[in-house]
């Protein structure tokens, strides 16, 4: 087959985009053989065992084996029993360990910057700002492999310090099927669709797996002032003052008593916040930023960001989108 036939094939057997299945299929010199089974198994597959440390009696401390293109995970017929699973997997690792990663890695292209970005407006020229939208942020990316740690105990494996998934579970069996068919499990490794992963495995069969001791806090609770008359007297718990906080505010009858908050950057560089009523008309604020206006010179209101001329209507502030905004007054061009 020629190459646009190859990723016809693989498109049409896993459902994957064209980018993903020229990837896959340049990561095994165009063998469709070695690819994903049809649309429901092509999820993410492992790449290789990076290293695999055992505690055998013959080995001192631990042996490392490095996983490649074939790594140890394609197995047959897989037994039902999980510790049978678990001794397959690790057996086959073993036995093509030694071969080298030759799959080509995901190249990472340096691009310009991209993203979302206003084209900005002009309120003399009542023109409003515009959203540019990134024309490459709906497209697909392939993830870049990872790297995860399993540790097979006496009672079951862990993935990385998380929690441990007991072999006498029978969920916990199905994904030692998966692993040894060359599947990853999204949820047992926490990796994403079409994503390849190094899998560093380490065998403490006759270890007992041993829960982290909880982290220690500092000291909460309460406390006893000494030389107390009364043995045993609390300390009653300190109340942060308000007083202090109320005096940095303005007094409420200058904020207003309504609901929809606008804070107003006169044109003359003072800052306003007032509270609005969310049924008042538009005009209401500008009725207030014109009896705070000592200028004869005609003006409008804008919003801040993105610029946005506000007209003066019969809408009312919850309509306009005025609550929480900031409002900048600006003079017209004579």
């Amino acid at each position: 087959m020629s190459e646009g036939q190859l990723v016809d094939k693989f498109r049409e057997l896993t459902g994957a985009p064209e980018t993903v299945a020229r990837h896959f299929l340049s990561q095994n010199n165009n063998d469709l053989e070695v690819k994903p089974e049809p649309k429901r198994d092509h999820g993410p597959q492992i790449k290789s065992f990076s290293d695999i440390k055992t505690q055998d009696d013959d080995d001192e401390d631990t042996n490392l084996f490095t996983g490649g293109e074939k790594s140890g995970l394609e197995v047959e017929n897989p037994d039902k029993n999980p510790l049978g699973l678990v001794e397959q997997l690790i057996k086959k690792a073993e036995r093509e360990g030694s071969e080298p990663d030759r799959r080509r890695p995901i190249e990472s292209k340096k691009s310009k910057f991209t993203g979302t970005g206003y084209k900005l407006g002009s309120v003399d020229k009542a023109v409003e700002s515009q959203v540019i939208e990134d024309a490459k942020q709906k497209g697909f990316k392939v993830p870049e492999k990872v790297t995860r740690t399993i540790t097979f105990w006496k009672e079951g494996f862990q993935v990385g310090d998380g929690q441990l998934y007991r072999y006498d579970d029978p969920e916990n069996a199905d994904y030692l099927r998966q692993l040894n068919s060359g599947r990853a499990p999204l949820s047992l490794l926490n990796v994403e669709m079409f994503q390849d992963v190094d899998v560093t495995v380490i065998k403490k069969m006759d270890e007992s797996y041993t829960p982290p001791k909880p982290k220690q806090g500092g000291f909460t609770g309460r406390g006893q002032r000494l030389g107390s008359p009364v043995p045993g007297e609390r300390i009653p718990e300190p109340v942060i003052a308000e007083t202090a906080q109320k005096k940095e505010q303005p007094p409420a009858e200058d904020l207003g008593s309504g609901d929809a908050k606008v804070q107003i950057r006169m044109a003359d560089g003072t800052r306003l916040i007032h509270m609005f009523n969310s049924n008042d008309s538009v005009s209401a604020v500008f009725d207030f930023v014109s009896s705070h206006t000592d200028s004869s010179r005609d003006w409008n209101l804008a919003f801040a960001f993105p610029m946005k001329v506000i007209e003066r209507d019969s809408k009312t502030i919850r309509e306009a989108g005025l609550i929480n905004s900031v409002v900048v007054q600006r003079w017209k061009q004579s």
